[in-house]
């Protein structure tokens, strides 16, 4: 009996031991994997994540990473993302995935230092790591909002009831990026002013090539051109009081910094716009009514019974249907 108590307790430890063994493991990987990562980040994009404090933990059945003195996200642009704090878990059975929360206050400070106020019910990130390196986020936001200073002094509202962004690395080619965003219950206003008269929901599909070349922002995107980036927009659907506008097409830079893109957008139902608007007992903005008139003059039948207007930019010069309308500045 007491042999056999002996051997249970020795079993006993030996388990201890190998599973502490596999978790410090574990900690170590996921240590290093998000020290790689932020680094590549920091190399390639000019994004910087700091972390004070960084601790990970979690044993024995978890790992845990906390930034309990906040977190900020620095753009090479010069903005600036904060959040009180940040908290992930994930199991040490998959060390590959990782769940985050934030907590607030959360605030954007703008490039030229203006300070957005941001708020959000739930704002929750996925991170997945595959080969040492961040290979996928999923963002998911609920009841979020940013306001404060627009660039002209006016105070300006950007609400989103609901919010879900995915970034993936394409299996075929790690070095493009997948897209993934709905965007539910936009509103946009500006001062007093309501730039969307009925809440907007907006579903983008996308595959950004040499992404993370892309994400280093203006100074970056000669050398992104010269390395073939390019944007593919697979899907860009609009959808407003009962009208959707679809658009899709492709998209690059020059080497002089203009944008270069041919593309179609399409329109349905544009007349429930109105009726939409007149039920809520609100009237079109000029912007808003001015698009309307935009397809019913310019625009032709399609065959799914909507009506289109094809899109070219060519040297900054911006054309619809062969018509020139605007002219763009370049990007760097």
């Amino acid at each position: 009996m007491k042999r056999t108590m002996r051997w249970g307790l020795w079993m006993i430890v030996a388990v201890a031991i190998l599973w502490s063994g596999a978790w410090f493991g574990a900690r170590w990987w996921l240590g290093n994997s998000i020290a790689k990562s932020m680094a590549d980040l920091s190399a390639t994009n000019g994004i910087t994540i700091d972390c004070p404090g960084e601790a990970i933990g979690g044993w024995p059945f978890q790992l845990t990473v906390d930034c309990r003195k906040g977190i900020t996200v620095a753009l090479p642009d010069g903005g600036k993302f904060t959040a009180a704090g940040a908290h992930g878990e994930g199991a040490i059975f998959n060390p590959h995935q990782l769940d985050f929360r934030f907590d607030a206050p959360l605030s954007y400070t703008t490039p030229d230092g203006r300070k957005l106020d941001v708020a959000a019910s739930e704002l929750a990130a996925n991170l997945g790591l595959k080969d040492g390196r961040a290979d996928r986020v999923a963002v998911k936001a609920k009841d979020i909002s940013a306001s404060g200073p627009l660039a002209g002094g006016t105070e300006g509202k950007l609400t989103i009831v609901r919010g879900d962004l995915l970034l993936a690395r394409a299996d075929e080619r790690p070095a493009d990026g997948e897209i993934a965003a709905t965007m539910d219950g936009l509103g946009i206003a500006v001062g007093k002013t309501a730039l969307t008269p009925l809440p907007v929901r907006l579903a983008v599909a996308a595959t950004l090539a040499e992404a993370d070349m892309a994400m280093a922002g203006p100074a970056g995107l000669a050398r992104w051109k010269a390395a073939g980036g390019k944007l593919t927009l697979h899907r860009l659907m609009t959808e407003l009081g009962g009208a959707t506008l679809t658009l899709t097409g492709e998209g690059t830079v020059s080497e002089t910094g203009l944008v270069e893109a041919n593309g179609k957008v399409t329109g349905h139902n544009l007349n429930a716009l109105a009726i939409a608007a007149a039920a809520g007992g609100r009237s079109l903005s000029p912007e808003v009514a001015g698009l309307v008139m935009a397809f019913v003059l310019m625009g032709s039948a399609s065959d799914d019974g909507g009506r289109s207007i094809g899109l070219e930019i060519n040297d900054g010069v911006v054309s619809a249907n062969g018509r020139k309308i605007a002219r763009l500045e370049p990007l760097f």
